[in-house]
């Protein structure tokens, strides 16, 4: 049985911060409740989700859990502190040509040092300190953290270490090295993981501090864990120092809490916020796992995650019209007009004054922005951006406003930067805006949403109704083409290898409207009416239902055309996050899928946030030294230190000690107790060929096109390079006329994990 009865679950995102209550000896969610995220001071909306909660129990409270979606909000949205990146023994030109794929910076804002360590992990050249030391400080006065990585860092660290050591000493700055955040072979995916980490550590440190602030008021004195990336938690102190481990965190305690909420095992689990959308494939009760690392927005990293597909898209992605004068959603992001006014009540006069002004604007001229943090006297800001900054400490201006308050045009107005770095925030019409239209969700000023959709239906040349329509459809076609992609990637990862071509997305979208035309009232392939199920959002009850998936065949000959584009799937939906009930249902139908919308689903990521535990796995490399004699040793690599070894056993033995030792610490280091500790090996071998039979003479004969004949070279493995004398390797099935080999193996490595697993606040 648990040490601990109750836990309060909270997750903050973008646009709310949820709590729960949750009973572990019952298993089960005593109350809920939300509250709106305030950007500039994120301990109020804690403070108010909390307040939600039974003012009773908090007393009895003996562990917080956290999940956010800042992280994974900060990279789609291209926020964060200022961070520097050393780079050790890497190639300028590999990184100028592929960075950038990674989400690195330009050649030019990159530190190079030459020098470091080799693939065997053996020290080629020192690298030079003393230049290290004035790019360093030539850049310190700009930067907030530092990263470092060497291109071999993983095979021995010293250089990073030293280089981190250094960096502090004169600095004083937060540095954070490549090695200590993934085992990654791939310098760029460590590169881009070590300098998203630096990137963070101001956004997760200010939410860490907002948390304790708000805990202690409410005289709540629990521990503190928070949800990484893969599901599994780790504590306050560790999250510091990793940052980067949270990216993915609020979709992963989402997949955590849907699961919990649904009941289903086979599904595809959706979760909408305010500002993005967040899929994940879960199959037996198992989510998919991002095996390469997360990958969100322009970053792509070895940070291990469940795989979630994200798309900006959410309640607080900024409607806008088009030069075509249509629609469209997202990808950034902006607080609801409606809050806007509700906070600011002033502003709703301006609004009017915009709505009636009776002529047809091309710039979005219904945009405010307001203060979030004074940087005014940052002298690494330009003279306009901190005079934008001092124009906006009396309260929100809209753009065109602000543009004459600072002596400028609406066309010239940089504010870009200052909303990157999290300084300002813009306001606009929003999907949340439309559904205070509708009546979907009550909960702020519904009279400034509706202003503002008629100033965008006067941009567009059309009504408010359309605007209302346009928009909600737009969402659900986006939805919908999203969840087919995941689909088509989970069932054949090579089928967009190439990315989402422009002739698919029209199929998908084509698809979209004839599903739903199918799936309409009276139509052949109409679903049944659902019926209405449990609620547990804040917003009008969510849908819950079993929608009978249609033929494949329905779509064929709707809208006078022969040829049908359905797809259909036998997952079943589970949406997540207050708005996802507005959408989810007419995505379902049209993909002839079962949904649910289960109770609870607005406050799901705190659910999963207070249902995980640690989970951390470690390994060593044991790789075999190959000359043309034969295997000569072995080198076995952590991702602390190396070792050579003479016998294989030697160095397995090692390993498996070694690898246990770092999992047990790094869970400790997460603050769990009662932990588990579960050790494997994998050994990786590759077939080769060894003396050819049937040619009479003892000798090989010449190799067919299918294999390649090797003497005393080096053959690359599985990224090993393995010296083999007088064999081939076997390449493919071989000729019928050609001799037949005998089969026989050569090890490349062999892989020591140990994986360490247990619950926080248990001793």
């Amino acid at each position: 049985m648990c040490s601990v009865k109750y836990g309060l679950g909270i997750d903050t995102g973008g646009t709310y911060t949820d709590a729960v209550l949750f009973d572990f000896v019952k298993a089960e969610v005593v109350a809920s409740a939300k509250s709106i995220t305030v950007k500039e001071d994120l301990s109020l909306g804690i403070e108010g989700a909390i307040e939600g909660l039974p003012a009773n129990l908090l007393g009895e409270v003996s562990l917080v859990s956290l999940s956010t979606t800042l992280a994974t909000n900060a990279c789609v949205e291209g926020k964060g502190g200022r961070a520097s990146l050393v780079l050790i023994g890497c190639d300028r030109e590999i990184v100028e040509r592929y960075g950038k794929e990674y989400g690195l910076p330009p050649e030019r804002d990159i530190v190079f040092l030459d020098g470091g360590h080799d693939q065997q992990g053996l020290l080629k050249a020192e690298p030079d300190w003393e230049a290290l030391r004035e790019a360093v400080m030539e850049r310190a006065r700009a930067t907030d953290a530092f990263a470092v990585v060497e291109l071999w860092g993983i095979r021995n660290p010293d250089s990073e270490k030293k280089a981190k050591e250094l960096i502090a000493g004169w600095t004083g700055l937060t540095t954070v090295c490549g090695h200590e955040l993934t085992a990654e072979v791939n310098s760029l995916k460590r590169a881009a993981s070590a300098l998203l980490n630096a990137h963070l550590i101001p956004i997760i440190s200010d939410f860490l501090d907002a948390v304790k602030r708000s805990l202690a008021r409410k005289d709540i004195p629990a521990p503190l864990v928070i949800v990484r990336g893969d599901g599994s938690l780790m504590s306050e102190e560790f999250a510091r120092g990793r940052p980067v481990e949270t990216l993915l965190s609020g979709p992963a305690a989402s997949v955590a809490g849907g699961l919990n909420l649904s009941g289903s095992e086979d599904c595809v689990i959706i979760d909408m916020g305010g500002t993005t959308s967040d899929m994940a494939v879960v199959k037996n009760g198992v989510p998919r796992l991002a095996l390469e690392g997360a990958h969100v927005g322009s970053w792509r990293t070895g940070i291990p995650s469940v795989s979630i597909d994200t798309i900006g898209l959410g309640g607080d992605s900024i409607v806008r019209h088009t030069s075509e004068n249509d629609l469209s959603i997202g990808p950034a992001r902006a607080a609801p007009l409606s809050w806007m006014a509700n906070r600011w009540p002033s502003t709703l006069a301006r609004l009017k004054e915009l709505r009636d002004r009776g002529r047809r604007d091309e710039l979005p001229l219904c945009e405010f922005l307001y203060l979030v943090r004074d940087v005014s006297d940052d002298p690494w800001y330009s003279d306009v951006e901190r005079e934008i900054v001092r124009a906006l400490r009396a309260g929100p201006l809209d753009i065109a406003r602000l543009a004459d308050d600072t002596g400028g045009s609406i066309v010239s107005l940089r504010t870009k930067r200052l909303e990157q770095h999290g300084a300002i925030m813009r306001c606009a019409l929003t999907p949340t805006d439309i559904m205070h239209i509708t009546g979907d969700f009550k909960g702020w000023n519904a009279e400034a949403a509706t202003i503002g959709a008629a100033i965008m239906a006067r941009q567009i040349g059309s009504t408010i109704d359309r605007v209302v329509s346009a928009v909600y459809e737009n969402a659900r076609e986006r939805l919908y083409c999203a969840i087919v992609r995941v689909l088509m990637e989970d069932e054949d990862e090579s089928l967009l290898k190439g990315g989402m071509s422009r002739q698919l997305e029209r199929l998908l979208k084509r698809s979209f409207r004839q599903g739903r035309q199918a799936a309409a009232p009276g139509s052949a392939g109409a679903a049944p009416g659902s019926a209405a199920a449990g609620a547990g959002s804040t917003a009008a009850a969510p849908e819950s239902a079993a929608a009978t998936p249609r033929s494949a065949a329905a779509g064929a000959a709707v809208g006078g055309t022969f040829l049908g584009s359905a797809f259909t799937s036998s997952a079943t939906l589970v949406g997540i996050g207050a708005p996802i009930h507005v959408f989810l249902p007419e995505v379902a139908r049209a993909l002839g899928a079962d949904f649910v919308v289960p109770p609870n689903a607005g406050v799901a990521n705190a659910v999963g946030a207070i249902t995980g535990n640690v989970m951390v796995e470690a390994s060593v490399l044991v790789r075999p030294r190959y000359a043309p004699s034969g295997i000569t040793g072995y080198l076995a690599y952590s991702s602390e230190e190396n070792r050579s070894f003479v016998e294989l056993e030697e160095a397995l033995d090692w390993g498996k000690t070694r690898a246990r030792e770092l999992a047990l610490r790094d869970a400790e280091r997460r603050g769990a107790g009662k932990i588990e500790v579960k050790v494997w090996v994998e050994a990786n071998e590759a077939e080769i060929s060894v003396g050819m039979q049937g040619s009479g003479t003892g000798k090989p004969e010449a190799a067919s096109d299918d294999r390649v004949a090797v003497s005393s070279a080096s053959v690359a493995v599985s990224g090993a390079s393995v010296p083999v004398s007088g064999a081939s390797v076997s390449a493919g099935a071989g000729r019928s006329e050609a001799p037949k080999p005998s089969a026989s193996k050569i090890l490349v490595e062999t892989i020591v994990r140990a994986r360490a697993t247990g619950k926080i606040g248990q001793g």
